[in-house]
């Protein structure tokens, strides 16, 4: 296997909640473990909470994401949640054949095979990601009859990159698509929507990705939108290549520089971190995320390169929050 087909990172992920007034009970889900594939190894992963909980337990969601939830059955003016992994990550290849799929193949003809049942949930609108005829209508010039299916998707997630604009400040968690498309700005969230209700909307299966992708230094030229704070990219699937994984914010295919948390129809079902709490009045939240290439070949232990990414706020996808109520919080 050679450097250019498999990288090892290390993703420290913090979130910490000071609250005005004392919260005197709360509980949290966090989708905070990296999730296990093909193509992704978890090597370590330690998940540190303080005040420490006074319940803890981990299990499967619907959508076979490791999630933790916990409890603070005690007063308390502040949270920190600490995610620390180490992951693997090998190139995923196709053949040539497989590459030249027209789109049509991933047409929905039938709902009776397990497999296609379990794509079926992945076509269906969600409440963030709809099928809508807009999307459909900004979607069709890149599905030309008998275009390659992975040329179409790219050019769908290019046109994306090119036409829109990363601004953080353009949207909330609650911005429907329709606005993101007449406005034409957003963040990684919004363009993973975007790209979903795209999809879906020409009875094409699409999945929400949460994770991370590389960080790098202020400055760097090869920096990708996204890379200070959790990320958010698309899987589609066709059934000569399996899932393959497309990042609207930087117009590319995801592969060797993003880490998965999970995958789910939409945002809320795999949110980083949320939760309920009684009491704490206004709260001052705080989001570092790094993610820093290790040096060590497959198999021997871990060290961290020379030069390490800095830690920087989160400002793209305020995924690791927790709100009052069941939703996450705006940005």
């Amino acid at each position: 296997m050679s450097d250019t087909d498999f990288v090892r990172y290390r993703v420290v992920h913090e979130t910490h909640y000071d609250y005005a007034t004392s919260v005197a009970s709360a509980r949290h889900l966090a989708h905070l473990t990296p999730r296990r594939t093909a193509w992704q190894r978890v090597t370590s992963h330690h998940l540190d909470i303080g005040p420490e909980p006074t319940e803890l337990f981990a299990n499967d969601d619907f959508f076979g994401n490791e999630q933790t939830q916990f409890a603070l059955e005690r007063d308390h003016d502040s949270l920190t949640v600490r995610a620390d992994s180490v992951v693997e990550i090998t190139r995923r290849t196709h053949s040539a054949e497989a590459l030249q799929t027209p789109w049509e193949a991933a047409l929905c003809e039938s709902v009776q095979a397990p497999a296609e049942f379990e794509l079926a949930q992945f076509r269906a609108g969600s409440p963030f990601a709809r099928p809508l005829d807009v999307a459909l209508e900004y979607a069709l010039p890149s599905f030309e009859p008998g275009r390659p299916w992975l040329e179409a998707l790219l050019d769908l997630t290019c046109r994306i990159k090119a036409e829109f604009v990363y601004d953080p400040e353009a949207t909330t968690i609650g911005t429907p698509v329709s606005t993101v498309l007449q406005h034409r700005r957003g963040v990684c969230q919004d363009f993973a929507h975007l790209m979903i209700s795209c999809l879906r909307a020409l009875h094409l299966p699409a999945r929400y990705v949460s994770g991370y992708v590389l960080t790098r230094r202020a400055g760097d030229p090869e920096a990708l939108a996204g890379s200070d704070a959790s990320h958010a990219w698309v899987s589609s699937h066709v059934p000569a290549l399996g899932w393959v994984d497309f990042d609207p914010t930087n117009g590319k295919l995801a592969e060797l520089e993003f880490v998965t948390l999970g995958w789910g129809r939409e945002f809320t079902d795999v949110t980083p971190l949320r939760g309920v709490v009684l009491g704490g009045g206004e709260q001052e939240l705080a989001v570092s995320v790094s993610v820093v290439p290790l040096t060590t070949p497959p198999g021997a232990p871990a060290k961290e390169t020379a030069a390490q990414a800095a830690v920087a706020p989160s400002d793209a996808i305020p995924g690791a929050t927790a709100a009052k109520s069941a939703a996450p919080d705006a940005k």
